[in-house]
C-alpha cells in the first residue's frame, strides 16, 4: 500500500508548494507511482503542473463527502503531467474549509478520499496551506508522515514549534501513526543568520532536522514558471538536492 505524507508549514513563503512539486518528480524518477495532491485554496501547486481551469478540484471531492454524495469518476478529478499524478485545488477550497468549522467529525474526510487510491500509488503527497486549520488537521489525520519545510530564518522557530506541538496532538489523539519524517531546512544561504539558524534547528530536534539543505536560488522560481522539476536538469545544485531530499525521505518513511 502506499504511503501518504503531508508538507505543511505554519507561515508562508518557504518554498513548499516548489518542494512539493520537486519531490514528486524526484520520487517519480525513482521508478515510484506518484500522486499530487494541492491541498491549498492558494493552489500554488497546481500551477506548477501548469493546470488552469480546472472542473473538479479537491474542494469539490471534500464537497462532495461532506453531502454524501457520490464521488464523480477518477478520469474527472486526477489529471498527468510527464508521469505524476495530481489532483488540483482551486479557491473554492476555501469555501469548504468554512463549512467544515461548522460541522463536527469533519476531521476525517481527506483521508475517505485518499483511502481508495492508496493502491495505486507508491507515495501521495499533500501540499497544505500555510496554517494550522481544519485542512491542515484532515491532512495529518490522513497522512503517515509529515514533512515540515523551514526557512532559515529568525522568525521560523515559533512557527516550527507550532505546527510540531500539533502533530504530536495529532499523534496522541486520532492518528497514532502519523510519524514526523523531519524538517527540511530551505532558502538556505551563507548568511551568519541561516547557519546558526539551522543550528537552532538541530539542537532543537536533533536528527529530525534533514541532513541536507534547499539552497536559496532563482532556479526554483523559474521551475516553477517552466513547469519542469529541478531533478531533471542536468549540472543543477537544486536538482541534486531534491534527488538526496527523496532518497531521505524513502528511508524514513520506510524504516
Amino acid at each position: 500500500m502506499g504511503k501518504i505524507i503531508m508538507i505543511g508549514a505554519m507561515k508562508g513563503g518557504v518554498g513548499k508548494s516548489v518542494m512539493a512539486f520537486n519531490l514528486a518528480y524526484s520520487l517519480q524518477k525513482k521508478g515510484k507511482k506518484v500522486l499530487a495532491v494541492d491541498f491549498d485554496p492558494q493552489s500554488n501547486l497546481t500551477t506548477c503542473f501548469g493546470a488552469e481551469d480546472v472542473d473538479v478540484a479537491i474542494g469539490d471531492l471534500m464537497m462532495s463527502v461532506l453531502e454524501e454524495e457520490e464521488l464523480p469518476d477518477r478520469s474527472e478529478y486526477i489529471w498527468e503531467r510527464n508521469g505524476v499524478d495530481f489532483i488540483p485545488s482551486s479557491i473554492g477550497l476555501s469555501a469548504v474549509e468554512a463549512k467544515l468549522r461548522l460541522e463536527m467529525g469533519t476531521e476525517k474526510m481527506l483521508s475517505s478520499i485518499l483511502e481508495p487510491l492508496r493502491g495505486d500509488y507508491d507515495y501521495i503527497l499533500i501540499d497544505c496551506q500555510p496554517s494550522l486549520g481544519v485542512l491542515v488537521l484532515n491532512a495529518l489525520v490522513a497522512a503517515d508522515g509529515a514533512i515540515i519545510p523551514a526557512q532559515t530564518q529568525e522568525f521560523s522557530r515559533k512557527a516550527l514549534k507550532a505546527i510540531t506541538d500539533i502533530i504530536g496532538q495529532v499523534q496522541a489523539t486520532i492518528n497514532p501513526n502519523l510519524k514526523l519524517l523531519g524538517i527540511l531546512p530551505t532558502m538556505v544561504d551563507n548568511t551568519a543568520m541561516s547557519k546558526d539558524t539551522r543550528k537552532v534547528f538541530e539542537d532543537n530536534y536533533g536528527e529530525l532536522v534533514f541532513p541536507m539543505n534547499i539552497s536559496r536560488s532563482v532556479t526554483a522560481a523559474y521551475s516553477s514558471k517552466e513547469k519542469k522539476a529541478l531533478c531533471f536538469k542536468a549540472n543543477s545544485k537544486l536538482g541534486e538536492e531534491y534527488r538526496q531530499f527523496a532518497d531521505e525521505v524513502v528511508r524514513r518513511i520506510t524504516a
